[in-house]
């Protein structure tokens, strides 16, 4: 990257109000698109095109970079563009967030992991030991692993919510999350009976 270009997107960021550590970070992405681009010999005349864009797009791609890494290159990548048309050095908005940045399955973004049946088995010892564990922390042990109650609605739950003998729910929990919804959570026998 051009050094004067470099110290002048730095200003304007700055003058746009950006965090220093974002004014670091944009830079940083910048300078990385620019060591590609000269790396494959593109045109120094054009700071940024469409084309130039989506081959950098598809190099970090085929480079494992994590996809929120790769969309905060992309979210650095329109800023710039931003500058550079401010600046008129480019005509043309070459970069669409919404189009551009990759999209991610609503949850699939973490890993999950699940307990191999040994732990599992170990967890159940252990709680059952009535000189290590309270009558309340197993029970918050047996709903977290039979229910399928998450930790959130587990934290909220009141006696009132446990519905042992209603006629169209017998044995089910009723679970409210944050927004106000409810769900019924059904409570195995053997839990119940402790």
């Amino acid at each position: 990257m051009d050094d004067l270009l470099a110290q002048e997107f730095e200003n304007w960021l700055f003058e746009e109000g950006r965090a220093p550590k974002t004014i670091e970070s944009y830079v940083s992405d910048i300078k990385g698109f620019q060591k590609y681009l000269s790396e494959k010999a593109a045109n120094e005349q054009q700071p940024l095109s469409r084309f130039s864009f989506v081959r950098y797009k598809q190099h970090l791609l085929d480079q494992n970079f994590a996809v929120a890494t790769i969309n905060k290159k992309i979210n650095s990548l329109k800023v710039y563009n931003d500058f550079l048309q401010k600046k008129r050095l480019v005509e043309e908005n070459y970069i669409y967030l919404k189009r551009d940045r990759i999209k991610i399955a609503a949850g699939s973004e973490h890993v999950v992991t699940a307990i191999s049946e040994e732990e599992v088995e170990r967890f159940l010892f252990y709680i059952e030991d009535h000189t290590k564990v309270s009558i309340r922390n197993k029970l918050i042990g047996y709903l977290l692993l039979y229910t399928g109650v998450r930790v959130s609605e587990l934290i909220n739950i009141k006696l009132a919510d446990i519905s042992l003998r209603a006629c169209h729910h017998p044995n089910n929990l009723v679970s409210q999350n944050c927004s106000t919804e409810f769900r019924y959570v059904f409570v195995e026998e053997y839990i119940i009976r402790g």
